[in-house]
């Protein structure tokens, strides 16, 4: 199994690496590394005339986390550095068994976010919930 996550996302999750750990099974995760609440500050982009409130993260490095529970922890910060990184954690995990973080360092550029309703009025289809909006 891989992984992919943000790194806000990523530190609500991460202790189920020790899950993994603890009972052998071998997972690979990616971590987008950008210091920051991405899908958060682009609603605050476009919603709130760039207002932005607790986006910023300064977080210490997962794959250092990774390893004091006792997985193994790759950190990149090139580019060039993706393919080799990720085939050493695939190998990792389906040849020798074991968990992985790979920590990509990446920029604070801005991009979509996954849910574009995020701050949409929810559409309510029970008429019991139509007054709860």
């Amino acid at each position: 199994a891989i992984a992919y996550a943000g790194d806000g996302a990523w530190a609500m999750s991460m202790v189920e690496i020790m899950t993994a750990v603890r009972h052998n099974i071998p997972v690979t995760a990616v971590v987008f590394h950008n210091r920051q609440w991405g899908a958060e500050k682009k609603n605050q982009v476009d919603f709130y005339n760039r207002r932005f409130v607790a986006g910023e993260l300064e977080s210490p490095s997962f794959a250092g986390i990774a390893q004091s529970m006792g997985a193994e922890g790759i950190v990149v910060d090139q580019l060039d550095q993706v393919g080799p990184a990720l085939k050493k954690a695939i190998d990792m995990q389906m040849n020798e068994g074991k968990t992985c973080v790979v920590e990509i360092m990446c920029t604070r550029e801005l991009g979509d976010p996954f849910r574009r309703d995020a701050l949409s009025k929810p559409v309510r289809f029970l008429e019991k919930y139509k007054d709860y909006v």
